[in-house]
C-alpha cells in the first residue's frame, strides 16, 4: 500500500532540513528532536495522527503532545511503532528518532513475597506530606499484604470537582497476622484536609485516621474483624468524601507494590461533561532523589451515554494509573 508523501518528504526530506534540526536529530533529546522534527515537516500533530491512522497505527493527540514535551515517551510495543511510522511521515531515515530513546527502562513484576518495608514518599504529589501522613500510622499488616483486586468509583460534580470515591478492595495476605489495610487519600492542591471525610463502609472498620496539618492528605486505618493467614483474602469497602472540592482534571491511584487487576471508573454529572477522556500511567516510583517516569498517556476512552468512562488493568507494576479528561 502506498501513502501520500509528507511535506518533508515533498521538500526533499533529510536535505531540507536546517543544521539545527539535523544536530537535535543526533543528539537528541527524544521529544527536542520530535519537536523539531514535525515543526520543521510543517505538521500538525492532528494531521500527523491522521497519517498514522491511514497506516492502522492509534494514537491520540495528547499522546503525541506529551512526547514531544517530555511529560512521557513511547515505550510499548505499538507505541514504537508510531515512532517508526513518524520517522517515514517525516521523511527521516530509519531508526533516527527510535535510537534516541535508548534502552527501555525496567517494567516487570516487583517481588511478591516476603515482608518488605514499603515507602510512600514519592508516589503521588505532594510527595514529602504523603509519607509524613502515612509514615506515622503504619503498622506490621501494611508489610503483609498485596491488593488482588481493586475498584475505584469516583464521582464528579456539576462544578467539575471530585466529592466522592468509593472503594472495593480485596487483599491476600503475604504472612499471617495481617489485620488491618491503609487506606489514602490526596486531594487537589489548595484544598484542606479537614474536608475530606472517611468511612469504613463494609467488612471493616474505622480506625486510627491521620489528616496532614498543611497538605490536604490524610490516611485511615481499616480494621478487619479478625486475623489474616497467609494466603487468605479479605473483602471490603471504603470511602473518601469531599465536602469542599476543587475543580479537578484527572484521578490517579497510586501502587507502592505489584497488584493483580484495577478497575476504575469515573462518572460526570450532566451539568459536567468532559470533550474527551484519557487513561494515564505513570510507571516507577521516585525514590532516592531519582525521579519517577513521566506521565504517558495511553490512549482515548470513550464517554458512555450514562456519562461513565473507565479503564481496567491487569498485573499492575508499582506507579500510578489514572484517568485524565479535558473539558474543552
Amino acid at each position: 500500500m502506498s501513502y501520500p508523501p509528507t511535506q518533508a518528504q515533498v521538500r526533499g526530506g533529510a536535505g531540507s532540513r536546517s543544521p539545527d534540526v539535523d544536530l537535535l536529530l543526533r543528539a537528541g533529546p527524544f521529544h527536542t528532536a520530535l519537536r523539531a522534527a514535525i515543526e520543521q515537516s510543517g505538521l500538525t500533530l492532528e494531521a500527523l495522527q491522521h497519517r498514522l491512522a491511514q497506516r492502522g497505527i492509534r494514537v491520540s493527540r495528547a499522546s503525541l503532545s506529551y512526547w514531544q514535551q517530555g511529560r512521557s515517551r513511547p515505550e510499548r510495543a505499538d507505541s514504537l511503532r508510531a515512532v517508526r511510522a513518524i520517522e517515514h511521515i517525516l521523511g527521516l531515515p530509519a531508526h533516527t528518532l527510535a535510537a534516541l530513546l535508548g534502552p527501555p527502562r525496567p517494567r516487570g513484576r516487583w517481588t511478591r513475597g516476603g515482608s518488605v518495608a514499603r515507602r510512600y514518599d514519592g508516589l503521588l504529589e505532594p510527595a514529602p506530606a504523603l509519607a509524613q501522613t502515612i509514615e506515622p500510622v503504619l503498622g506490621p499488616s501494611d508489610r503483609k499484604m498485596r491488593v488482588f483486586c481493586q475498584e475505584d468509583r469516583v464521582r464528579v460534580g456539576p462544578d467539575r470537582a471530585i466529592y466522592s470515591v468509593r472503594t472495593r478492595v480485596v487483599v491476600r495476605a503475604l504472612d499471617d497476622d495481617p489485620d488491618r489495610f491503609l487506606a489514602v487519600y490526596c486531594a487537589e492542591p489548595g484544598s484542606q484536609a479537614r474536608d475530606i471525610v472517611p468511612t469504613a463502609e463494609e467488612n471493616c472498620r474505622l480506625g486510627r485516621v491521620r489528616r496532614h496539618p498543611q497538605a490536604a492528605v490524610i490516611a485511615m486505618e481499616l480494621l478487619f474483624d479478625r486475623r489474616l493467614r497467609a494466603g487468605e483474602t479479605h473483602l471490603f469497602d471504603y470511602e473518601f468524601a469531599i465536602s469542599s472540592p476543587i475543580p479537578s482534571a484527572d484521578y490517579r491511584r497510586g501502587f507502592r507494590y505489584p497488584g493483580d487487576t484495577y478497575v476504575l471508573g469515573v462518572r460526570f454529572a450532566e451539568e459536567a461533561v468532559p470533550v474527551r477522556c484519557f487513561a494515564l500511567t505513570q510507571n516507577g516510583v521516585r525514590q532516592d532523589g531519582v525521579e519517577a517516569e513521566c506521565d504517558e498517556v495511553d490512549g482515548e476512552l470513550p464517554l458512555t451515554p450514562g456519562r461513565w468512562v473507565h479503564r481496567v488493568a491487569r498485573d499492575v507494576n508499582p506507579g500510578v494509573l489514572g484517568v485524565r479528561w479535558e473539558w474543552e
